[in-house]
């Protein structure tokens, strides 16, 4: 077998594996929402990561305090509702 055999199995495999997975996922949610979605979670598990020290979640998160105390109060009810799921 050449390189270009082997090249052109590997992507067919590929895309077989990625119409697989188009068909399993079931988007419900617009792009903004999945955005604020993750970035929910990845707060939340920083902060209690870090005991709720803000400072250190910040730097977890590669982001400034006085943002993450912003993000924090934007998504303050979401972040109550999380933690008493978990």
């Amino acid at each position: 077998m050449g390189y270009n055999t082997n090249y052109q199995q590997e992507q067919d495999a590929l895309w077989e594996a990625i119409e697989n997975i188009g068909q399993e996922i079931c988007i419900n949610r617009t792009l903004p929402e999945e955005v604020s979605l993750i970035e929910l979670k990845a707060i939340h598990t920083a902060l209690h990561n870090h005991k709720g020290n803000r400072t250190k979640a910040a730097e977890e998160l590669g982001i400034g305090r006085t943002n993450l105390i912003a993000k924090i109060k934007k998504y303050k009810l979401a972040l109550k509702e999380l933690a008493e799921d978990l």
